[in-house]
């Protein structure tokens, strides 16, 4: 089969073999930047209802986890918190041991989980138009332009008293610094903007078959990574050499092309909000390097990849491996849906042999409005949630690997359950992590970006004259 043929049969049979990733890696969509790139789209979610996901006999987890903490749980007994939410793991991690948080506090726990756009829609009006419905919500990249429109609460408060929070037992140092970092804003706010709730972060995948076959050794370099996808590419029938995200939304093809355009010495917002950075060199290399890598050995229509189709691909065996992704695409890869289940491999992102390894990462966090009614019991929902005893019990005893807590990454019984290597490949890569910093007009500006980076891949601009472009309209989007 021709190269040009193997890319229109890979076009052709592209499904989304998506499991239990809803959610994943979210931000942007095909249209306007609002949607999502991966969450389902059914019809309705759970619009309320309280937790009911426990057993009826013994707890998840024991009471006694919490007892050590000089916190007053019981202080608000007898009342309820609404949480809105987008279908994600997350939620299907933690619902099962929610009575656990009733039963310590006395506070009923009432669930409002929606498709992501319909959720986005919901929040937006909840906190638009002052309804405070949600006392704990979703938060993504517009975290800032909510906190600068004044909807969100900043947690510092809560944090400082002593009747809601016990930083010795807590120990916030043992979330991420990537997650901690987001939690403020991105860089951009002094204080608590949300609790971090999940974490991934860019890393490679590849078919441990075809680099034995071929004699290939994992990629480090960028260089070396473009090399095993030209050997894969012109050696094997029906695989192209790499998939890689190539549609346009902020949480699509940029967020692969920012760990390398970092890697390149660039940063997004060379001087905010006045200079961009994304026509500077490191964002041109980084964008042709990328580009060129697509055109000459990804599929067909590698400009409309979602991160569905990049995962589906690869989980087909059509694809020998996969640019930089998410870590939560591992159980995808490696799960029931996997026809190369046996034989993925994962290692660290690659980066220019003069470069610096940095990947990207991303974290969802629960924030709380300035109209809820109960954000102090909120907060006690957010604190216990991302707490060590619950974090290790969703991921030790459940099948959660998004944790924001470097403990669970070292625990052993986790590192048993995942993989050594998964778990050490993801926790070193969450060390080095650099995250996108979502200033508050990034969706609109990053839309823009990502249509720009689009039509590079497609090959109807060169990656200089579209980044080029980008940096002139997210500088105009800020001066007007």
């Amino acid at each position: 089969m021709t190269n040009s043929n193997r890319r229109k049969f890979l076009k052709a049979t592209g499904v989304g073999l998506l499991g239990g990733l809803a959610g994943c890696t979210r931000g942007g969509d095909g249209s306007d930047g609002s949607g999502s790139d991966g969450s389902s789209d059914g019809s309705g979610g759970t619009d309320g209802g309280t937790s009911t996901d426990g057993n009826d006999g013994e707890l998840a987890i024991p009471l006694s986890e919490y007892e050590d903490a000089d916190i007053d749980w019981r202080q608000f007994e007898g009342t309820s918190i609404n949480i809105g939410a987008v279908q994600h793991p997350w939620v299907s991690a933690i619902k099962p041991a929610v009575p656990v948080f009733e039963e310590l506090t006395g506070i009923d726990v009432v669930w409002n989980v929606l498709p992501e756009q319909q959720f986005r829609t919901k929040r937006q009006t909840d906190v638009s138009t002052g309804a405070g419905q949600f006392d704990v919500f979703y938060m993504d990249q517009v975290v800032n332009q909510f906190r600068e429109e004044g909807w969100i609460q900043p947690l510092d408060p809560f944090f400082d008293d002593d009747s809601l929070f016990d930083e010795e037992w807590y120990e916030p140092d043992d979330l991420f610094e990537a997650s901690r970092w987001q939690a403020h804003g991105g860089g951009y706010s002094d204080t608590w903007t949300g609790m971090p709730i999940t974490v991934e972060v860019q890393t490679q995948f590849y078919r441990k078959d075809l680099y034995e076959k071929h004699d290939l050794e994992v990629a480090e370099t960028l260089e070396e990574f473009r090399q095993n996808a030209k050997t894969i590419h012109e050696n094997e029938s029906d695989v192209v050499g790499t998939v890689g995200r190539g549609d346009k939304g902020y949480g699509m093809n940029i967020y692969i092309l920012n760990t390398f355009l970092r890697e390149f010495g660039s940063s997004l917002w060379t001087e905010f909000p006045t200079d961009s950075g994304l026509d500077s060199d490191g964002v041109i290399d980084a964008a042709e390097w990328y580009v060129g890598l697509l055109q000459d050995y990804g599929p067909e229509g590698a400009s409309t990849q979602t991160w569905s189709d990049v995962l589906s691909t690869m989980q087909e065996g059509r694809a020998g491996h996969i640019v930089s992704d998410a870590n939560l695409f591992w159980p995808g890869l490696t799960g029931p849906d996997s026809s190369v289940a046996d034989n993925i491999g994962i290692a660290k992102v690659p980066s220019p042999a003069d470069g610096q390894f940095s990947p990207n990462a991303f974290n969802w966090q629960i924030s709380t409005s300035k109209n809820a009614q109960n954000s102090e019991q909120a907060f006690l929902f957010m604190v216990w949630a991302s707490s060590q005893p619950t974090n290790t019990w969703m991921h030790v005893e459940g099948d959660a690997a998004f944790s924001v807590r470097q403990s669970v990454w070292e625990n052993d019984e986790f590192r048993s359950r995942v993989g050594e290597n998964f778990a050490q490949v993801t926790l070193e890569s969450l060390q080095e992590a650099a995250p996108d910093p979502f200033d508050r007009k990034y969706p609109q500006w990053g839309q823009r970006y990502s249509e720009e980076l689009q039509r590079a891949i497609a090959g109807q601009k060169s990656a200089e004259e579209a980044m080029t472009q980008a940096a002139s309209t997210a500088e105009d989007i800020y001066s007007n």
